[in-house]
C-alpha cells in the first residue's frame, strides 16, 4: 500500500482553504476598519477634551460671547502647551499615498475650531488650517 494523498483530495482541501479564506479576509477587513474609524474618532475626541483643557487655563483667548463667534486653535499649539503627546496625535487612518482628507495626514495637524453658539462653547476638530487664531 502507497502512503499519502491523491491529487484529488489534494485539490479538494485548497478549494476549502480558498473558500474558508474568501469568507474571512472580508470579515477581518472589515473589523480592522471599524476599529481605525474608533481609534480615529477616539483620538479627534482626545484632541478636542485637550483644547478645553488649555483654553480653561487661558480663558483670555476664548471668543467673545456673541452668537457666532469663533477662533482656532492648531493641534502643534496644544501640543507645544505640552498637553498632547507624539502618540496623541498620531492618525490611525493612515495610509501612504492616500487621497482621502482623513488618511492623507500622518498625524493630526489640524485646528479645534471653537465657537459661542447658543450660550456655550462648542469644539470641534478640522483638518485644516483657519483664522483668527486663539
Amino acid at each position: 500500500m502507497k502512503k499519502g494523498f491523491t491529487l484529488v483530495e489534494l485539490l479538494g482541501v485548497i478549494v476549502i482553504l480558498g473558500l474558508i479564506a474568501m469568507i474571512a479576509i472580508p470579515t477581518i477587513n472589515s473589523s480592522l476598519n471599524s476599529s481605525r474609524d474608533k481609534a480615529y474618532d477616539e483620538q479627534v475626541r482626545t484632541i478636542e477634551d485637550t483644547a478645553r483643557t488649555y483654553m480653561s487655563k487661558n480663558s483670555l483667548k476664548l471668543p467673545s460671547q456673541t452668537e457666532g463667534s469663533m477662533c482656532c486653535l492648531s493641534v502643534s499649539t496644544i501640543q507645544q502647551a505640552g498637553l498632547l503627546t507624539a502618540d496623541d496625535i498620531k492618525n490611525p487612518k493612515y495610509k501612504k499615498d492616500s487621497t482621502e482628507d482623513e488618511e492623507k495626514y500622518e498625524n493630526f495637524n489640524g485646528t479645534v475650531i471653537i465657537t459661542f453658539t447658543n450660550n456655550k462653547y462648542k469644539y470641534e476638530y478640522a483638518n485644516t488650517t483657519c483664522t483668527p487664531e486663539c
